[in-house]
């Protein structure tokens, strides 16, 4: 493995917004690099009065359109390098948090709706009353034990 392939040496271009770092890259070893680990390091920050920006700017900047940006990593590098404050720091570790489950509602709403993301189904079941969703559920032909299973919270 290249010694620029380091979580360290990658931590350090992205705090320093080393702009030249990236492009120094071989193909190969672009591909090699972990965007979304890098992402999960840039968001903590072991100095606890800049815990905060870290936190705050990764999700503003560099998590908001992850996936839709995903196959733009040089682009996911450069908003990551936005956070940093142009020194080396360290940066933690954090495990992800275990996935929420989606409610019977979502899950429908994801099956019927499948062309919509996830921001999509979000804004989809958030401007939707009880009665709508009582509404739409009849129109698909569905019983009232059904509909009752589905809206319950």
């Amino acid at each position: 493995m290249s010694s620029k392939l380091n979580i360290k040496e990658e931590m350090r271009a992205i705090d320093t917004k080393d702009r030249g770092w990236y492009e120094s890259l071989t193909e190969e070893e672009k591909k090699k690099i972990g965007i979304w680990l890098l992402m999960r390091y840039t968001s903590n920050c072991g100095d606890k009065q800049l815990t905060d920006h870290y936190l705050d700017w990764t999700n503003e900047v560099v998590n908001v359109h992850f996936n839709k940006l995903r196959k733009h990593p040089q682009l996911q590098f450069q908003l990551m390098q936005l956070v940093g404050l142009g020194k080396t720091t360290f940066h933690p570790w954090i495990a992800p948090g275990k996935g929420s489950k989606k409610s019977k509602l979502q899950k429908w709403v994801i099956e019927n709706y499948n062309h919509l993301n996830d921001d999509e189904i979000e804004i989809f079941i958030s401007t939707k009353t009880k009665e709508d969703f009582i509404e739409l559920f009849e129109e698909y032909g569905m019983d009232k034990k059904q509909i009752k299973e589905l809206t319950k919270k």
